[in-house]
């Protein structure tokens, strides 16, 4: 009963820990920012799935993307002095359409991969499905050329895998600490073998 409870918070604090990049990623000034807070909207939900499973994941997704289009859906957004209406629609459902296929993909790699892998491979999926429905978005909006649009993508795509190799390998890391933190017999396990 008292893990039930327990987990049930967890989750709870997991959704909110989410809102917050959520709703920050229509604030981004630059593609710089929106691929940081997009990877790490991704890397919630990467956790949130392997943690609780996918239904509860796409439950909390769907909710905090509900919550922050209710609050920013009357923002008005200036790329380049030019306002690009719809924009704020447009980033949410990419991120929902990105994240449910990266999801689901995480949930196949889980069982070849450790989360590791798994997390940076559901990133790069994530990343490319993103990047090609905001181009698809800017290519229809007609504010920009074909070659911006491109120049976007191409930016857009090289930072987020950026900020996912940094992020996977920070996790790799942690992970790495934390197991020979819990098992002190670890280190001499790997020594012993060689």
């Amino acid at each position: 009963m008292i893990n039930k409870i327990i987990r049930n918070r967890l989750y709870i604090g997991s959704s909110f820990l989410l809102c917050a990049p959520t709703y920050l990623l229509n604030y981004c000034k630059t593609i710089s920012e929106c691929a940081l807070v997009f990877t790490m909207i991704t890397i919630t939900v990467n956790a949130i799935t392997f943690t609780y499973g996918k239904s509860k994941s796409f439950r909390a997704l769907a909710l905090v993307i509900i919550v922050s289009a209710t609050i920013l859906i009357k923002l008005p957004y200036y790329i380049e002095g030019h306002l690009v209406n719809g924009l704020v629609f447009a980033s949410l459902s990419s991120l929902m359409v990105s994240l449910y296929c990266s999801t689901l993909a995480f949930q196949r790699f889980r069982g070849r991969f450790n989360f590791v892998v798994s997390n940076a491979l559901s990133l790069m999926i994530a990343a490319t499905i993103d990047g090609m429905f905001m181009s698809l978005f800017f290519a229809v909006n007609n504010h920009f050329s074909h070659l911006r649009v491109l120049d976007i993508l191409v930016r857009e795509l090289s930072y987020k895998m950026l900020y996912g190799f940094i992020a996977s390998a920070i996790i790799f890391v942690a992970f790495k600490i934390f197991k020979t933190i819990n098992n002190p017999n670890y280190n001499l396990q790997i020594n012993s073998k060689t």
